[in-house]
């Protein structure tokens, strides 16, 4: 990926980090077994099952998509669907023993990825940047948390 160009230095910086951050992050888990999307949805799971729906609300990914990254899960084995015990519209997934042993693997080389993403930075660099990123506003919203007005409104 070539350095976005959105006008906005700091943004440009920003998005080009975590574009290298989540990429070396897949590459690692791939290592691993687990592409980045099946560790999280995997990860969603480890306290409890799921609906295909509380999944999709927790990662912020489509229902389709959850349903995609399920598919391949299940057919390693590593989750499995299961009918809601009183409504039968809902499906629950469910990490097997073979997936909670494959997260485990995935889990380590996580670990590993994120502690290389910030291996540069001092522990006081490391807490400034969180503390920085904790103010970045999300897109469409002001620091008041009041939608911008427009151009001459």
């Amino acid at each position: 990926m070539t350095r976005p160009q959105t006008g906005h230095e700091a943004v440009d910086a920003l998005l080009y980090a975590a574009h290298r951050v989540r990429n070396a992050a897949d590459a690692r888990l791939r290592e691993c077994g687990l592409s980045l999307q099946g560790y999280k949805l995997m990860r969603a799971l480890e306290s409890s099952d799921l609906s295909m729906r509380e999944i999709s609300e927790a990662l912020h990914i489509s229902p389709r998509t959850v349903t995609d990254i399920t598919d391949g899960l299940e057919a390693r084995g590593l989750v499995t669907r299961r009918p809601h015990q009183v409504d039968r519209r809902v499906t629950h997934v469910h990490l097997t023993d073979t997936g909670r042993g494959q997260l485990a693997i995935a889990a380590a080389g996580a670990e590993q990825s994120a502690r290389a993403a910030v291996a540069n930075l001092t522990a006081t660099e490391q807490r400034t940047l969180r503390g920085l990123l904790d103010r970045v506003a999300p897109a469409g919203e002001a620091h008041d948390g009041e939608r911008p007005k427009a151009v001459g409104a």
